[in-house]
């Protein structure tokens, strides 16, 4: 579902990315702003969103909850019913209503339901012939009639014939001629009292279906609907193929009713239940950086700095420590000793035992199991740090032995 969601987002994405190129952890109210207004959230909105957020660095947590907010009345609970489930489903011209009706009718079949058409929407020329298409195309009944005919008759024939014959779901089409809105509000109030009329209670649902395209001039179309008939949930039309997806925010916000799908295509598979966390996580996935990841990659650049300390660095160490200690050794010698044939003899005498002991320690540590070890696993240059013996000894094999490091 969220693939859907997100894919269909694409367009908005792309138009905050204008101005919000790069994924960030935080961003200023200046930027939340511009980026707001770019995805079409209504500037009203947008300014009760700044007002109401008082950290200046905006986290992905605080944005998201600012976002939830505007999207509170987006649940629906399904009313109590006899069957069938009667659906009014209204719109102006253009929205997707047939398109729409077609999808909602494919869900409800491949659930098993039986569904039924009635196609109310008697004043366009093609409505009928094209809701009649679908019909065909889905293998799903319809009732229908001319051109010109009485709608309200036909939502009546439609209910009917699913409570004769046992069908599940009705959906019956409607018109949306906004130009001569007093006609259209009566034709609908009269449709309201024909459908309780064929059966107690329907219909139990009025959809509205909105052009996502439209954005925010979608709001004032949805209250007019609302104001006429009343409106139980939306459905947001072509969500695919506009840049406008923040319009959503002011249309769950303006309205206060549930959201209940999003097209996402053009075919009768198309329709995603709307859910509001995806689709806000949907949108702050193009904006902000997964922090997480980024605390990983940090910890393992930090690990790999620790473990590959340079060879030339430790070799250097290792040089610097042993000339002070032949240093003092040497010096302890002088000060023992007053001629000075005696010293240059005592500096040898160290020279040697140095040399000696130095043979010893080696010869120790090659027969030392972890060498045999390391002998066996590479023929490669190895360093090897012995940090609890006595004196830090560094060795290396090259070429078949074991050596001191030069």
């Amino acid at each position: 579902m969220f693939g859907f969601i997100k894919k269909s987002l694409s367009k908005t994405i792309e138009a905050i990315k204008t101005v919000a190129p790069k994924k960030k952890i935080t961003f200023t109210k200046d930027e939340l702003e511009e980026i707001l207004l770019e995805a079409d959230v209504e500037y009203d909105l947008v300014e009760m969103i700044i007002d109401q957020t008082y950290q200046d660095k905006i986290t992905r947590e605080i944005l998201r909850s600012k976002l939830l907010a505007t999207l509170a009345h987006t649940t629906y609970t399904e009313p109590e019913y006899t069957a069938p489930f009667v659906e009014l489903i209204v719109g102006v011209n253009g929205a997707g209503k047939t398109t729409t009706i077609s999808k909602l009718a494919q869900r409800y079949k491949n659930d098993g339901k039986k569904v039924i058409l009635g196609a109310g929407d008697t004043f366009r020329a093609a409505a009928i012939e094209q809701l009649t298409l679908w019909s065909q195309r889905l293998d799903i009944p319809i009732v229908s009639s001319k051109q010109g005919h009485d709608s309200s008759a036909v939502a009546y024939d439609t209910i009917d014939s699913a409570k004769s014959k046992g069908f599940d779901h009705v959906i019956i089409d409607t018109a949306g001629r906004l130009h001569t809105q007093t006609n259209l509000a009566n034709e609908l109030k009269k449709i309201n009292r024909i459908c309780n009329k064929s059966h107690d209670g329907s219909p139990h649902r009025t959809l509205l279906i909105i052009d996502g395209t439209q954005g925010n001039s979608a709001i004032a179309q949805a209250k007019a609907f609302d104001e006429m008939i009343g409106i139980d949930g939306i459905i947001i039309t072509k969500l695919d193929g506009t840049a406008k997806g923040g319009s959503i925010f002011s249309i769950a916000y303006a309205l206060e009713l549930p959201i209940l799908y999003v097209g996402t295509g053009e075919q009768p598979e198309d329709l995603t239940p709307f859910d509001k966390y995806e689709f806000v996580d949907g949108l702050l996935d193009a904006l902000f950086v997964d922090e997480d990841a980024e605390k990983k990659v940090k910890v393992e650049k930090h690990i790999k700095k620790k473990i590959e300390k340079p060879t030339i660095e430790i070799k250097e160490e290792i040089k610097e420590e042993v000339i002070v200690e032949q240093q003092e050794d040497i010096q302890e010698s002088i000060i023992e000793k007053n001629t000075e044939p005696e010293i240059v003899k005592e500096i040898e005498e160290v020279e040697e035992d140095k040399v000696s002991e130095s043979e010893e320690l080696l010869e120790k540590y090659i027969k030392d199991e972890r060498l045999g070890i390391i002998k066996r696993i590479s023929d490669t240059k190895i360093l090897v740090n012995y940090l609890n013996t006595p004196v830090d000894t560094h060795i290396e094999y090259i070429d078949g032995k074991w050596g001191y490091i030069k």
